[in-house]
């Protein structure tokens, strides 16, 4: 792994002067070590340049400051913009075609030196610190969310790194200690604290949102849980509401996709949340559930209703885990996302995933996995699009 090894040191509070390059250089001294320590104020980062003499006597010179005058130093910030086209202030995308090690070179030197004087350069001339700019620059949502996200992940201030495992309940004082630390002023910025509280909602609330989907995909379906015996048979009730469950063990489940004569064996995988998700759809979207339920007991095109919605189940789990449902909860939730808008995505993807296997009109059932494949990478795909919003919209009893 590579150390960081940079150019500048950080020793100096005092502001900077205008210049245009660098005075008072010893020019007969070739010995020079560099190092570098950042210090960080309240009104962004000063900078003056020093070196520290590589002859053993750890004396520190300074070569000089580093200044310019108000209209270069925009100038200079827009030519820094217009090289590293940043977005969202994030690493620049930039093509290594040799290698990949090249890009990681570039994301490194990025996000350890570039980005750091590319922050402290823009602030000089706009005022305002990099979450001001991602607030009042974006859209609420996901452009706005992850860009913030980003922002927090990559400060070195404990108050703004800390802000990402904040509770609910202090999120309005984290919020007040953000303004304190990057001096902003609510009369000069009145929306910035709306704002920057409703980002931390979403990015704090996804967190507690994959903690509560775990905690149901772990809890185990059983039949002496009168609750969970309920949900079961209240799932039969709403696909097939003329027929008669002849008794509770039987072969009758086959009929709405379970595999044997008792599904709880099919609920291993998922736990609770597979049953749970099956009945919300079948409860919120009851005419759509049907209508996907006879698709999948068609003679040539049909699959295991049941055993395909604990298999969609597993994929919502997967892409909540992995994060890539943040801009589709970032989009769709202004606030803390719930429970019941990880039900709806299911719904979606339930119903969705039925108008693709229609449509791909797959030859066997066998071929399940290959457009199980196919769907999850469209999925993907969307998500990908910072303005996706995966909403079912047909329509809902809530």
């Amino acid at each position: 792994m590579l150390r960081h090894s940079s150019i500048l040191t950080y020793r100096d509070r005092r502001p900077v002067n205008v210049s245009l390059g660098i005075e008072n250089l010893d020019e007969g001294r070739t010995n020079v070590s560099t190092s570098r320590k950042r210090e960080e104020s309240d009104n962004g980062y000063l900078c003056p340049l020093l070196l520290e003499d590589g002859g053993g006597g750890g004396r520190t010179q300074q070569l000089g400051r580093l200044t310019f005058c108000s209209i270069d130093l925009k100038m200079f910030c827009c030519l820094l913009l217009f090289l590293l086209p940043c977005r969202g202030e994030s690493a620049p995308e930039i093509d290594f075609r040799s290698e990949n090690m090249f890009g990681y070179i570039w994301e490194y030197v990025y996000t350890s030196f570039l980005r750091y004087w590319l922050k402290w350069l823009i602030r000089q001339v706009t005022g305002t610190c990099e979450l001001q700019r991602i607030c009042s620059g974006h859209k609420p949502g996901a452009a706005r969310t992850t860009k913030a996200e980003y922002s927090l992940q990559s400060s070195k201030n404990k108050v703004l790194r800390g802000a990402l495992e904040t509770t609910k309940d202090s999120l309005e004082q984290c919020v007040d200690q953000i303004m304190k630390v990057k001096n902003i002023k609510p009369a000069k910025d009145p929306k910035f604290k709306e704002s920057l509280h409703i980002c931390l909602l979403q990015i704090t609330g996804y967190s507690s949102l994959y903690t509560s989907v775990e905690d149901l995909r772990k809890e185990v379906f059983s039949s002496d849980n009168p609750e969970h015996e309920a949900m079961l048979l209240k799932l039969w009730d709403l696909l097939m509401p003329t027929v008669k469950l002849e008794s509770r063990i039987t072969k009758q489940w086959g009929d709405i996709g379970f595999q044997g004569e008792d599904p709880k064996t099919d609920f291993r995988g998922m736990g609770l949340l597979g049953l749970i998700n099956l009945v919300f759809f079948s409860e919120n979207y009851t005419a759509e559930a049907r209508q996907v339920l006879s698709h999948a007991n068609h003679p040539k095109l049909g699959y295991s209703y049941a055993i395909v919605g604990i298999n969609l189940t597993e994929m919502a789990y997967s892409l909540l885990k992995s994060g890539a449902l943040k801009p589709h909860f970032y989009n769709t939730v202004q606030g803390t996302p719930e429970l019941q808008h990880f039900h709806q995505l299911y719904c979606y993807l339930a119903y969705e995933f039925d108008k693709f296997w229609v449509a791909e009109e797959p030859e066997s059932i066998m071929q399940f996995n290959q457009y199980r494949e196919k769907f999850h990478n469209i999925i993907r795909t969307h998500l990908q699009d910072p303005g996706v919003c995966l909403t079912l919209t047909v329509g809902s009893k809530n």
